[in-house]
């Protein structure tokens, strides 16, 4: 199987090609839908190709149970640990390497485990009131806690998903917890409580009215 950053760069430089920072702006939702599906449709190309290989090698010999069930039970978790993967650097490839907004990944902040802190780790530990947490997470499941915790640390929490299922009754305890929800307009469109939810953005209106002014505030 092709790395994950194998099938990413390839995306990324058939999705993106030479769109312009302003292109990117205008039309982030896309980017963020089109890169995640093309890595995905790659994955499963890629997928079928080494399935289809591995079983033909058997010959005449019949797997049993037991061996098919353990190896499919290790496609679909290698599946979904590449998928959240995938999330994080598009956020990252689209928002830091692309348009220029600062972010520090992977840091720690007094236990807790953000994806991004914006703009930075040193200055989160000085000014923590001015800066953001932006986490990535693909899909909330059972992480709903996690996020909670997080979104305590700071003034400015953003989650950033592409799941389309995120209740109603979620989005209002998030709004308790001062958390706001970034995804696609597609995802907005679709849904009516998204649509209707104070705390639902697009990524659009997230670099818009969150970003761009923040900007004019942070130290150069």
């Amino acid at each position: 199987m092709p790395s994950n950053t194998v099938l990413f760069e390839n995306a990324c430089n058939s999705v993106l090609s030479n769109s312009s920072s302003v292109t990117i702006k205008a039309s982030f939702s896309d980017f963020v839908e089109t890169i995640h599906d093309k890595v995905y449709e790659d994955y499963k190309a890629a997928e079928q190709f080494v399935g289809d290989r591995l079983l033909s090698a058997q010959h005449n010999r019949t797997p049993n149970f037991a061996e098919l069930d353990a190896f499919f039970m290790s496609i679909a978790q290698s599946r979904k640990s590449r998928a959240g993967k995938v999330f994080e650097w598009i956020l990252e490839e689209l928002l830091n390497k692309r348009l220029g907004y600062p972010m520090d990944g992977q840091v720690n902040i007094d236990g807790a485990k953000p994806d991004f802190v914006l703009p930075s780790k040193d200055y989160f530990d000085n000014n923590p009131i001015d800066c953001m947490l932006l986490t990535a997470k693909r899909t909330l499941r059972e992480r709903w806690r996690q996020v909670v915790t997080e979104a305590n640390k700071t003034y400015s929490y953003f989650l950033a998903t592409i799941d389309p299922k995120v209740t109603k009754t979620q989005l209002e305890q998030a709004a308790k917890h001062k958390i706001f929800l970034v995804t696609t307009k597609n995802k907005i469109h679709q849904s009516e409580h998204y649509a209707q939810a104070g705390n639902v953005l697009s990524f659009e209106d997230f670099i818009k009215n969150h970003l761009d002014p923040a900007m004019n505030r942070w130290p150069k």
